[in-house]
């Protein structure tokens, strides 16, 4: 099968792409904002910060409908592969194909429907909605006057804490797609390809 062949659909090309966008201004936003807090002035990042956060919401929203609604592509199945007997079967055999092929110092031939790298996009997935609804959850609580309070607290220190996670996950998930590359296993220009 060709690469272009194991491409998803434009509509979660077009998604995922969007996310990416929306969680690295989000990531870089998160590096220089200051929040307001009593007598000191916040900065114009914070809001940038939330803004993102909020359409990273949104596009996550549609990236679900996506998945759910979409005749092509990965199954929801095979993003949430841990309550299916069957799909934790194959999600440890292609660990250990994955495995043996690093002992090797190579990748596995790409497949875009293969139980890891699917299981991965599914937690990439939990883990930006997780983002998106507890940013959203803080701003709305602020936007009510009840930022600090004990109910809202700690969804925004968890949200601060995951957020360490979407950096390891975003430097993680674009290693192995420069590693794919560079082995001509799947071309940067065919994975960001908006073509048909």
């Amino acid at each position: 099968m060709s690469s272009t062949a194991q491409r998803h659909n434009l509509p979660t090309r077009l998604l995922h792409a969007s996310l990416v966008l929306t969680v690295c201004v989000q990531l870089g936003s998160s590096l220089v904002m200051r929040i307001a807090w009593g007598s000191r002035p916040g900065n114009i990042f914070f809001p940038i910060h939330e803004y993102a956060g909020m359409a990273a919401f949104a596009l996550a929203f549609l990236f679900w409908v996506t998945v759910i609604a979409r005749r092509v592509g990965t199954e929801p199945g095979a993003l949430f592969p841990w309550l299916s007997p069957a799909r934790r079967a194959a999600l440890r055999a292609d660990i250990a194909t994955h495995l043996d092929a690093l002992r090797r110092f190579s990748l596995p031939q790409h497949d875009g429907a293969a139980p890891l790298p699917s299981a991965i996009h599914g937690l990439g997935l939990l883990l930006v909605t997780f983002m998106g609804v507890s940013g959203t959850y803080w701003y709305l609580m602020s936007q009510a006057g009840l930022g600090r309070s004990v109910f809202v607290r700690p969804v925004i220190e968890l949200h601060g804490a995951f957020g360490n996670l979407v950096w390891a996950y975003i430097f993680g998930h674009a290693a192995l797609g420069l590693l794919h590359h560079v082995s001509k296993n799947m071309p940067l220009t065919t994975m960001w390809s908006f073509r048909p």
